[in-house]
């Protein structure tokens, strides 16, 4: 997976123009302080970025557009800190392809009872306005994450914790490219593709087939060097079995892995032209789905 603190959550905060300009400028002051809290938190793998509070369907469907086609953005997290009518989220909602996690939260963590007037009201209706929310997520069946509770507990960002990097799997699954040495069909034909074509259906990948001689040249051509370092590399890092170790009976053996690997790796990089390398399927004429499962 690539780094994923160059990975971003976007921070999605609903109300509506109904409140006036001065309880929005609160809105936002306070849905900042929570994106930023969620940010700088060290408790998710990814960076969560606020962005402009959402108050009308157009704004929420040129975002959720937006986010579409961000190539950073991993996912959108939604918080509704007044009411914000859900019908308006219903064209964003259906346009948006990445995945959702509706965070239900207020920004107090305790009511102040004794300060309660009609202005603490209108800003915090959070109740109101996930409950809202909800409902708009249960009418149109959107697969999505829904976190409760205040968005300093640490139950909370756990939650977010486990959905964030599952996001992330997702993003990277959407163009991972797999290579399956033996395999015969032509690249990139669907007819004969059969759980190919499956695979890059339901998860994003993208399985062809090359010759095996499309990979020799490549593990002729790995040097002593490469292999001396690739070995110590399993030495330090690996519980290397004494025989596989240096010197041992088996070294040899380890030695031909180490060059086959390095072989294989040359050769993703040239003819899949990708850093966020691949499963390697050898000879595998096909893959079931219980074998996409595994990975």
């Amino acid at each position: 997976m690539l780094d994923p603190r160059k990975r971003e959550l976007w921070f999605l905060t609903g109300s509506q123009h109904l409140y006036g300009d001065e309880t929005l400028k609160q809105v936002a002051e306070d849905s900042r302080k929570i994106a930023e809290f969620l940010d700088r938190s060290g408790k998710l793998p990814v960076r969560v970025v606020w962005k402009p509070t959402l108050t009308g369907p157009d704004e929420i469907l040129n975002t959720c557009i937006e986010a579409n086609s961000a190539t950073q953005c991993v996912g959108v997290v939604t918080w509704m800190h007044t009411f914000s009518p859900a019908k308006m989220w219903i064209a964003g909602l259906t346009r948006l392809e990445k995945p959702l996690a509706h965070l239900h939260t207020q920004f107090n963590r305790e009511l102040p009872w004794a300060q309660i007037d009609m202005d603490f009201m209108n800003l915090n209706q959070s109740a109101h306005g996930d409950r809202e929310f909800g409902f708009i997520g249960a009418r149109l069946r959107l697969e999505r994450k829904i976190v409760v509770g205040h968005w300093q507990d640490d139950d909370v960002l756990a939650s977010l914790d486990d959905w964030s990097r599952a996001a992330c799997a997702v993003a990277d699954s959407r163009k991972l490219k797999i290579a399956r040495f033996g395999g015969m069909n032509m690249r990139e034909v669907a007819v004969t593709g059969g759980d190919r074509v499956e695979a890059q259906i339901r998860f994003g990948w993208s399985v062809n087939g090359y010759g095996v001689g499309d990979v020799v040249g490549r593990i002729a051509d790995v040097s002593d060097g490469e292999i001396d370092r690739l070995t110590a590399e399993y030495d330090d890092l690996y519980a290397v079995a004494p025989a596989l170790r240096k010197g041992g009976e088996r070294r040899a053996n380890l030695r031909d892995a180490a060059r086959q690997e390095i072989g294989m790796r040359a050769f993703l990089r040239e003819v899949l032209r990708g850093e966020e390398l691949t499963r390697v399927f050898l000879g595998r004429a096909n893959v079931d789905e219980s074998s996409l499962a595994e990975l």
